[in-house]
């Protein structure tokens, strides 16, 4: 019998399992335990599934899957948002590891004491250096999710200036190109940091240090890919990256510090006199 879509409200036409206009399965029994474990690992699960397929083709194929989502093609792969928030439930998995056991993270931090010396580091330095280091580094572990989303439109910023005179991405289809490479790299990744953070925290602290090198390694290999770039072109366009990271660090800094001395000043003058 016909019937309308439960998604949609389009005729879902007698013989037929799936909606023509938005592709959703007709549903009619009740949902069960196993219900939700058969979708979940349909989903996730194993090799030729959609996050199976995202989770090799990024690495293999990355064009297919960041090229196929902005052209249209999404049927296949697991949508760039989607992918963002897998890579967050994946860090709040590390953090639940790190506070269940205890884990120190910061320790490795205060170990550097001997490198801090070789560079003529004074006592009272390396003191605060190590105060300030073990303060970023808990709030980057702790704040991951956020930190995730204040990065992706900078990475997408930093991506269309390079790329400024390429029109194959405007600044929306920069993002999602980096809302799926970032993820991917933050999936990759989490399940070592795990690791580490119970063999040695020393290790898992240069295991950080390393961590923003290979994505931009990473990164400028999935751009040479998705604009079809030869090596020559990847690697010029990655240099380009490296000196618009810089300006535009030099940048906010310079603004950060003229906007601390017009917020003293009007303070001064306005409210406190």
């Amino acid at each position: 019998m016909e019937r309308n879509c439960k998604n949609c409200g389009s005729l879902v036409y007698a013989g037929k399992s799936y909606c023509a206009d938005c592709g959703a399965k007709w549903i009619e029994k009740r949902i069960t335990m196993r219900n939700v474990g058969v979708d979940f690992a349909d989903m996730y699960l194993g090799i030729d599934t959609k996050f199976g397929r995202n989770f090799i083709d990024l690495f293999t194929k990355p064009h297919h899957v960041i090229n196929g989502y902005i052209k249209g093609a999404r049927m296949n792969y697991v949508d760039a948002i989607r992918y963002v928030f897998i890579a967050i439930f994946m860090s709040g998995i590390y953090m639940f590891v790190v506070k269940t056991f205890n884990i120190d993270i910061t320790g490795g931090l205060a170990n550097n004491d001997n490198f801090y010396r070789s560079i003529g580091y004074t006592e009272e330095r390396i003191i605060e250096t190590n105060k300030i280091n073990a303060v970023v580094f808990e709030f980057i572990t702790k704040y991951q999710g956020f930190i995730v989303f204040m990065t992706l439109p900078i990475l997408a910023l930093i991506g269309r200036i390079t790329f400024w005179r390429n029109k194959k991405y405007n600044f929306t289809e920069h993002l999602v190109f980096h809302m799926y490479t970032y993820s991917h790299f933050v999936i990759v990744t989490t399940p070592i940091s795990i690791l580490l953070s119970f063999i040695d925290v020393d290790v898992l602290m240069m295991w950080s240090m390393l961590a923003y090198p290979m994505l931009f390694i990473y990164n400028t290999y999935c751009y040479k890919k998705c604009m079809y770039l030869n090596w020559q072109e990847a690697i010029l366009k990655a240099l380009i990256a490296v000196l618009v990271s810089i300006a535009l660090a030099v940048i906010s800094f310079v603004v950060g510090i003229l906007l601390t001395v017009i917020g003293v000043v009007i303070y001064k003058k306005y409210i406190n006199p």
